[in-house]
């Protein structure tokens, strides 16, 4: 099984390295069509793998950067092409019953937020309604949505550590609109910097498919 998966994934780098976007959405839908993945496994084991090999030094900036903005461009259109199946999950878990309404957002000046728009995806396949904001969201913003949509959860994904400085304040001020919000914490900030849930006083950190269904089941 590790040996198939290490396979798709240096086919489906090919692609985003050959620039071809065609290529890269039909071969993973291909996986999702064959039985060999489900959504969870594409995105965890294909498409996060592809996307975390992106790393690119800050001496090579100017001439790298438009290579990591064109090939996470062609991932996502791989997600947005996955959500027919996401549906398809989600019907063949309807006898749960509605499990909420989930706000997603990424606070102001983060950009990384294709890992939070595919827990977006998650948590549709779970049975939770979703507001998905996206990235670049100021405080202000947050709050606003907040007040308006009435979310029970909300998430908040960071991946350049230092944008970790802006959530306690915004923390705060979601707590101050609902003191029954529960707010979880997702992106890989956190794990580069040693910092857990309770640093934020924030109720977990949602980082899986198996951690949107511990949020579920009450265990997360």
């Amino acid at each position: 099984m590790t040996e198939k998966r290490d396979d798709s994934l240096s086919r489906f780098v090919r692609f985003l390295e050959d620039n071809d976007r065609e290529g890269a959405v039909a071969f993973a839908l291909s996986l999702l069509d064959s039985g060999d993945m489900t959504v969870p496994r594409l995105y965890e084991t294909v498409l996060t793998p592809a996307l975390n090999r992106l790393v690119v030094p800050r001496e090579t900036e100017d001439n790298l950067i438009w290579r990591e903005h064109m090939q996470s461009g062609m991932v996502r259109s791989v997600v947005e092409s996955c959500l027919p199946y996401v549906y398809k999950a989600r019907e063949a878990l309807k006898g749960h019953g509605d499990q909420g309404l989930v706000l997603l957002a990424c606070p102001q000046e983060e950009y990384h937020e294709l890992g939070v728009r595919m827990g977006a995806d998650y948590f549709l396949m779970l049975g939770y309604r979703t507001v998905y904001v996206g990235s670049n969201t100021p405080r202000d913003t947050l709050v606003s949505a907040v007040e308006e949509t009435k979310p029970d959860i909300v998430v908040l994904s960071v991946t350049n550590y230092l944008n970790l400085a802006q959530i306690p304040a915004i923390v705060q001020a979601l707590r101050a609109v609902s003191g029954d919000l529960k707010i979880y914490l997702a992106g890989s900030a956190l794990q580069h910097t040693g910092k857990t849930a309770a640093d934020f006083q924030t109720d977990g950190i949602v980082n899986s498919y198996d951690d949107v269904l511990g949020i579920r089941e009450g265990t997360l």
